[in-house]
C-alpha cells in the first residue's frame, strides 16, 4: 500500500512504428488531471479478445483523494477507453491497494482487492464481478478478514486471484494467496483460501508452506506467486530460508490436484543471489505463468543480481514443475554494466510463445536506480532456453521522480495473446505517475497504439453528438489550425480525410451518407496525432 500522492497526468497516443527504429513518435497529451496512478492489472477477455480491462490505484479528486481501485474497458482492442469505474471503499478513512483480475472462460471477469486502514488495523480482501466486460461491477463481497484470520499478521497483503480456465476436474475453483500486512514484523508465512462458487463464500485460509518446506522465521514479506496448469494443476512459488531444511536460502514450488488441500514440494531456485548487494530501492517483485496449453511448461520470473547488477532471469520446467532449469538473462544489454531492470511480468499464449515485460534503464545517463526507464519486452520460443532481440515498448523514456522510491508502483501487467503483447505499466513522462498501455506482434515486432488509459480531464477536442444520426458537431479548447480529420471505418479502411481549423465554437460535420456503424475519428496535425475516438452512427428510425 502507498501514501498519498497528488499528480497530474497527461492521455497520450502514437501512431505504429518498426521496433528497428529507434527515434519513435512522441506520444500526445489531450487532457490534465491531477491524479496518482500505480500497478495495473491488465485482463483480456477469452470469449472476445478486444475487450481489455485495465485496473489500477489512483488517488484524485474523484476519490476524495483516498487511494482507490479504478477500471477502464475497451472494446476495440485497446484504440478506446470508456469512463473509469471505481471500487468502493467499506470504511470512513481506507484506502485501497493490490487490485488483481481474471476472465473466466465465459467472458464473466473478477476483481479483487485490499481495502483496509493501518491503525487501528482493520479491512479486508474484497472480491466483485462484472458480466458486461468491465462496464459495470457487481456489489463486492469479503473473501479475508484482517482482524478474524490470523488478526496479529493481518493477511490481507498481495491477494492475487487466480482461476481455473483448465477445462479438468478442478475447472470454476477460485484460488486467492496473501501475505501479512507490510508493517507486520516477521517470522511471517504466505496464505491460500479456495472458492468453489465463484468467490462468494472462501474457505478457511491453510498456510502455503508445510514441515520440511517452511518460509522461515526471517523473511519479512513473503510473498506467494500463484498460477493455474493446463491439467488444472495449482501451483505456487514462494520463498524460504531455514538453516535445518537447508544451509540455503531458496524458491520452493508447490503443486496441488485437490484445490490446495495438500502440495508436492520442489526446488526451484537454490541460493538466489539477493538485490540488496546491488541497490535495495529496485523492486523485487516476481511471477509464476503457466502454458495454457502444455501442463508441463511453466515459467517463473524475477529479478536477481547474478552479474552484479539487477537483471531480468527466467528459470522455466518442462516436467511440471519437478525440475528447472538455472536461470536464464532476458534483457540484452551489456552484462554487468551496472544498468537495472526490474518489475517484470510474463505470460504464455497458446502457441507456446513465453513473453517477459519489465522496466528497463538503459537509455539513462548513468547507472543505479535513479535513472530514466523505458519498459521492454523479451519472447521466447523454446520454453525460456533462449530469447530473441529485445524490443522497446514505451514511445519515450520516463524521468526519474522520487514518487518511485516509494511503494504503489511495484508491479506491472501483460498478457500474450494470439501473438499480440499487451502491457499495461505505470511511468512518470509526464512529471506524474501515469498508466499506460501498449501491444505489440511477437511475429512483426511491431508496436502500435501506446496510450494513457487513466484520461478523465477535459479532452482538448469534443464530439457531439455521439451516438449520431450523420450530423456531428466537433470543437476544440484552443484553436487548432491546418488540422486533418481520418474517418476510418471498423476495420481500418480510411475512408475520408479533410482539412479543418477546429476552434472552440462548434463547427458542424455532415456524415449523413454513412450507414449505421461504428467508425473512427482520427486529429491530427504534420507531426502527431492529437486525438482518437470511436463515433457511432445511428439513424434516426
Amino acid at each position: 500500500m502507498i501514501k498519498k500522492v497528488i499528480w497530474c497526468f497527461l492521455l497520450h497516443f502514437c501512431m505504429f512504428y518498426e521496433c528497428a527504429i529507434s527515434a519513435q513518435p512522441a506520444n500526445i497529451n489531450v487532457s490534465l488531471t491531477s491524479l496518482f496512478e500505480g500497478e495495473p492489472y491488465i485482463a483480456i477477455n477469452p470469449a472476445n479478445p478486444n475487450n481489455i480491462v485495465i485496473a489500477w490505484m489512483a488517488d484524485d479528486a474523484s476519490t476524495n483523494f483516498r487511494i482507490s481501485i479504478k477500471s477502464k474497458t475497451s472494446f476495440d482492442g485497446g484504440q478506446t477507453w470508456g469512463n473509469p469505474s471505481v471500487r468502493p471503499h467499506f470504511g470512513a478513512s481506507w484506502s485501497s491497494a493490490d487490485v488483481s483480475m481474471q476472465f473466466r472462460a465465459n467472458g464473466t471477469l473478477y476483481l479483487s482487492y485490499i481495502d483496509s486502514r493501518q491503525s487501528p488495523d482493520s479491512g479486508g480482501v474484497y472480491v466483485s464481478h462484472s458480466i458486461n466486460g468491465g462496464t459495470s461491477w457487481s456489489t463486492p463481497t469479503q473473501a479475508w478478514n484482517a482482524l478474524l484470520e490470523d488478526p496479529t499478521k493481518l493477511p490481507l497483503d498481495r491477494p492475487w486471484l487466480i482461476v481455473d480456465n483448465s477445462g479438468g476436474v478442478n475447472d470454476g475453483s477460485f484460488y486467492m494467496t496473501t501475505k501479512p500486512a507490510p508493517w507486520i514484523s516477521p517470522p511471517n508465512r504466505a496464505y491460500l483460501k479456495t472458492s468453489t462458487d465463484s468467490g462468494q463464500t472462501w474457505n478457511a485460509f491453510r498456510y502455503v508452506d508445510t514441515a520440511n518446506f517452511l518460509i522461515g522465521n526471517f523473511i519479512a514479506a513473503p510473498m506467494a506467486a500463484p498460477t493455474v496448469a493446463a491439467d488444472g494443476a495449482f501451483c505456487i512459488a514462494y520463498p524460504s530460508y531455514m538453516a535445518s531444511q537447508s544451509i540455503y536460502p531458496k524458491m520452493l514450488f508447490a503443486k496441488s490436484y485437490n484445490k490446495g488441500a495438500s502440495f508436492q514440494y520442489h526446488d526451484l531456485i537454490v541460493n538466489p543471489t539477493p538485490l540488496a548487494a546491488a541497490d535495495s530501492s529496485f523492486k523485487a517483485g516476481y511471477h509464476l505463468t503457466a502454458n495454457p496449453v502444455n501442463a508441463n511448461q511453466l515459467a517463473f520470473i524475477a529479478v536477481s543480481a547474478n552479474y552484479g547488477d539487477p537483471d531480468i532471469f527466467v528459470s522455466t520446467t518442462n516436467d511440471g514443475g519437478i525440475t528447472w532449469s538455472n536461470l536464464v538473462r532476458v534483457n540484452d544489454d551489456a552484462i554487468g554494466n551496472g544498468i537495472g531492470q526490474d518489475m517484470p511480468w510474463g505470460s504464455y499464449d497458446s502457441n507456446n510463445r513465453l513473453v517477459v515485460v519489465w522496466r528497463d534503464r538503459r537509455n539513462g545517463a548513468g547507472v543505479g536506480y535513479a535513472q530514466n526507464t523505458d519498459t521492454y519486452s523479451a519472447v521466447s520460443i523454446n520454453n525460456g532456453q533462449t530469447f530473441q532481440s529485445n524490443v522497446r515498448l514505451s514511445s519515450a523514456s520516463a524521468p526519474f521522480a522520487n514518487i518511485l522510491l516509494q511503494n504503489g508502483n511495484d508491479f506491472m501487467g501483460c498478457e500474450l495473446l494470439n501473438d499480440t503483447i499487451y502491457a499495461a505499466w505505470g511511468d512518470t513522462r509526464t512529471g506524474s505517475l501515469n498508466i499506460f498501455f501498449a501491444k505489440a506482434s511477437v511475429l512483426t515486432g511491431n508496436v502500435g497504439g501506446i496510450t494513457t488509459v487513466n484520461s478523465e480531464g477535459e479532452q482538448e477536442f469534443t464530439l457531439s453528438p455521439n451516438p449520431s444520426s450523420g450530423l456531428l458537431f466537433i470543437r476544440s479548447n484552443k484553436n487548432q489550425k491546418g488540422v486533418t480529420l481520418a474517418l476510418y471505418d471498423a476495420n481500418g479502411m480510411n475512408i475520408l480525410n479533410k482539412k479543418l481549423e477546429i476552434g472552440i465554437e462548434p463547427i458542424p460535420i455532415d456524415f449523413g451518407r454513412l450507414n449505421d456503424g461504428v467508425f473512427f475519428i482520427e486529429i491530427s496535425n504534420r507531426e502527431n496525432v492529437l486525438f482518437k475516438k470511436k463515433l457511432i452512427v445511428q439513424k434516426e428510425n
